[in-house]
């Protein structure tokens, strides 16, 4: 299924308790409600899509604009507010073993309030973690994954990927609404760019090299693309193709994250072959990011096609932090402005007069 990530964000790895998770929670929950009350569930979904909207709501909870943590921790709060709240929007998914629990708790949801197109966002949940894990390679191993979903089917999914010796962490945005094409899924990128190679493909570049590899699955037997998958690692060696296309790599060593594999994995091809699009591919079982940069070594170093080597990333508190930058975290005014939002909503509920004047108070408070 095509899907198109829409963001990108690039983050400090850190670890520590956060004192105030309760009070993110409350605020939280009242923040998507009044959302849902202004906007619709439908456009509260579609602005989690959105690297920086999510960094400034982050922040609106007591985190730093530049920490992992404002992903994991902010989605997890959300996630726990909304779960059995009268609001039409929900969180699933989570960090590490959580990330696997998505299926299960999208049937859970069906079940509990019914939900539109609820196969289909088990595939997107499935595609998105293999795209950023394989098909753009860039160092990030993704360890975290959550969707926020309306019950009409509208998603946004939020993949992290960390670098452990770089002490970093990415964060990758995709919507339902920019769901028509796998090729240069960004319309808003939030981080520094990287100067080290990053295998991309989803670039528009690279397209040749994909249509190649489903093409090479078909009609190449097992034997030979070993033997190709050695010819491109000569070729590699000797710069040939690289240097001559500018390359990242002339004259300096192959990152540790994009040397090839010495060999396929023939059960993981053999599984593959007859796919009938690159989508369809990494969903193969087994194909992970060493296949799938064989594959691309194969068809670019051997057969000469395209690949995009760039990485595609582009170049406010309201509470505080948790680490006291630029000051300690007001848990009175996180839990304050919830109950404002929370009666602002019952206002607005009253009759149109009222409800017209608590719309204003929520508008200046949520945007």
């Amino acid at each position: 299924m095509p899907v198109r990530r829409v963001g990108e964000a690039r983050l400090w790895l850190v670890s520590g308790p956060v004192p105030h998770f309760k009070e993110m929670v409350e605020l939280g929950r009242e923040i998507v409600r009044a959302l849902v009350e202004v906007h619709g569930p439908e456009e509260t979904v579609r602005r989690f899509s959105d690297p920086a909207w999510l960094t400034a709501l982050a922040c609106v909870l007591g985190f730093e604009w530049d920490t992992s943590g404002q992903t994991t921790v902010t989605l997890k709060a959300l996630k726990e507010g909304l779960r059995g709240a009268d609001v039409p929007v929900k969180v699933v998914g989570g960090k590490g073993e959580e990330m696997r629990w998505v299926p299960y708790e999208l049937e859970k949801l069906d079940r509990e309030v019914g939900l539109r197109e609820k196969d289909e966002l088990i595939a997107v949940s499935r595609l998105t973690c293999s795209v950023d894990d394989a098909a753009l390679q860039d160092s990030y191993a993704v360890y975290f994954h959550a969707m926020v979903v309306s019950e009409e089917g509208s998603w946004a999914a939020i993949n992290q990927g960390m670098n452990v010796e770089a002490g970093l962490a990415r964060r990758y945005h995709w919507s339902s609404e920019k769901g028509a094409s796998a090729e240069r899924p960004h319309t808003s990128i939030v981080a520094e760019r990287s100067e080290a190679a990053v295998l991309d493909m989803t670039s528009p570049e690279s397209r040749e090299t994909r249509e190649a590899v489903v093409e090479m699955l078909k009609d190449t037997p097992m034997t030979r693309l070993n033997e190709d998958l050695t010819q491109a690692r000569a070729l590699l060696k000797g710069q040939r193709l690289l240097d001559r296309d500018a390359g990242p790599f002339a004259g300096a060593e192959v990152p540790r994250h994009l040397l090839p594999p010495r060999s396929f994995d023939e059960e993981t091809v053999r599984r593959a072959k007859g796919v009938e699009s690159f989508e369809e591919l990494l969903s193969v079982k087994g194909m992970g990011p060493a296949t799938v940069r064989g594959l691309a070594y194969v068809s670019a170093l051997v057969y000469g096609t395209r690949l995009s080597w760039r990485d595609p990333v582009k170049f406010a508190y309201a509470h505080g932090t948790k680490s006291g930058r630029p000051y300690m975290v007001d848990r009175r005014a996180m839990l304050r402005n919830a109950e404002v939002l929370r009666e602002a909503v019952k206002s607005a509920k009253l009759g149109d007069r009222a409800k017209l004047e608590a719309l204003r108070r929520l508008q200046s408070l949520i945007e």
